[in-house]
C-alpha cells in the first residue's frame, strides 16, 4: 500500500465485464462466451466468471451435466439461472473479468449490454439471416453510441461481407470454426484474443 495526501491506497486489481448479444437465437452467443471465458482463464490466467442472462437456461443445463451440480468448470465459474438484480452482487465478488451471456433478444438485453465495458455483438449473415443483421445495425446506428463495439459475423461471405461494412462504414470480424469451446486449439486463441 501507498500512502497519497494522507490516504493509504491499494492498488485496485482492474476488472472487466463483457457482453456478448446474439442476432437471434442459435447465432453463436453462448458457445463464444464459453471459448471466451476458457481463453482467458486458462490462456490468460484471468480468474473468469460467466454470467447467463439468455433466459435460455442452456448453461445451467450444461453445468447439471457436466459440472455435476457444481457451478465451476475448468476453473471458470458459471453463475445461472440468476435474475438481474443478482448481477451487481456478482460484479463486485472477486473475479476479473465478467462474460454476460445476454442471448439473442436485445431489446431485453440491452440495460445490461450497455453496462459492460467491451460489447460484443455476434450474428450470421448467410442470405437468409442478413436481413435481420443488418436491420439491427440500422437500428443500433439510429439509437446507440456503437462505434466501440465489436460485429462478429458467423458464415460470412467475402463479397457479402465486404458489402454491409461499406454500406455502413463500420468493421466486421469473421467467426472461425470453434470445435470445442472448452479446449481451444491454437488458431482458436488467436482467434479469440483478437477480439479481447
Amino acid at each position: 500500500m501507498k500512502k497519497l495526501n494522507g490516504f493509504l491506497t491499494r492498488k485496485l486489481k482492474e476488472k472487466i465485464s463483457i457482453g456478448i448479444v446474439g442476432i437471434g437465437l442459435g447465432c453463436g452467443a453462448t458457445h463464444l462466451t464459453i471459448a471466451l471465458a476458457n481463453y482467458l482463464q486458462s490462456g490468460l490466467g484471468k480468474k473468469t466468471a460467466v454470467i447467463e442472462l439468455s433466459g435460455r437456461q442452456d448453461l445451467k443445463n450444461m453445468m447439471q451435466k457436466e459440472g455435476k451440480g457444481k457451478q465451476k468448470l475448468l476453473n471458470v465459474q458459471y453463475f445461472t439461472d440468476i435474475c438481474v438484480g443478482k448481477v451487481p452482487e456478482i460484479m463486485n465478488s472477486g473475479y476479473e473479468v465478467f462474460l454476460l451471456d445476454l442471448g439473442g433478444d436485445y431489446c431485453a438485453a440491452r440495460e445490461e449490454f450497455l453496462r459492460c465495458d467491451r460489447k460484443i455483438v455476434i450474428g450470421s449473415i448467410s442470405p437468409w439471416r442478413a436481413f435481420a443483421y443488418e436491420h439491427f445495425i440500422e437500428n443500433v446506428i439510429a439509437s446507440e453510441n456503437y462505434q466501440m463495439w465489436e460485429f462478429l459475423v458467423l458464415f460470412a461471405n467475402i463479397l457479402d461481407k465486404k458489402q454491409i461494412q461499406k454500406r455502413y462504414g463500420m468493421h466486421m470480424l469473421s467467426v472461425p470454426w470453434i470445435e470445442n469451446p472448452f479446449y481451444l486449439k491454437k488458431e482458436d486463441m488467436m482467434f479469440l484474443q483478437k477480439i479481447i
